[in-house]
């Protein structure tokens, strides 16, 4: 067996997911992640747990062939290219209408499930307690996956 042949018999399928991908300093960036097949069959991993991963950096496959390598940490937020417009956030809590305003002054309106603890519910305490580097909100645009580090401020609507 050729070590080609042993690679390729080790390799783990991956869906791309089309992205676009605003970094720290305002550059763009368009693109493919790529999300591991998992059971069942045709499923795939979810993007936010693979941005949430402990690894500091992720591929980016651009539409050349080429791959970038992305530090999550200068990621701004990253948004789904063919958001479904029923698609639901991920996880089973309750959500929270809220305005944030990111590094730079860009602001999103959406929900977000806050994962909390029933003693705390409160927005405040999820965001002082999530360890999640990214986070999903909804918006009328679809799911962004917002880096938390890069939230300045963030306003309560229900």
């Amino acid at each position: 067996m050729s070590p080609s042949q042993a690679w390729n018999d080790v390799r783990i399928e991956k869906e791309r997911v089309a992205v676009s991908i605003t970094m720290v300093g305002g550059e763009l960036l368009s693109g493919s992640l790529f999300a591991p097949q998992i059971y069942p069959p045709g499923g795939q991993e979810d993007p936010l747990q693979l941005l949430n991963e402990p690894d500091p950096f992720f591929p980016l496959g651009l539409s050349t062939g080429e791959v970038l390598l992305i530090a999550k940490d200068r990621v701004l937020e990253i948004v789904l290219d063919a958001p479904s417009s029923d698609e639901e956030l991920p996880g089973s809590a309750p959500t929270a209408l809220l305005q944030l305003t990111l590094a730079g002054g860009l602001t999103h309106v959406g929900s977000m499930r806050l994962e909390v603890r029933a003693s705390r519910p409160r927005v405040l305490d999820y965001m002082n307690y999530c360890t999640a580097r990214f986070m999903a909100l909804r918006t009328d645009d679809g799911v962004r996956l917002i880096n938390r580090k890069m939230i300045e401020r963030e306003r309560p609507l229900d």
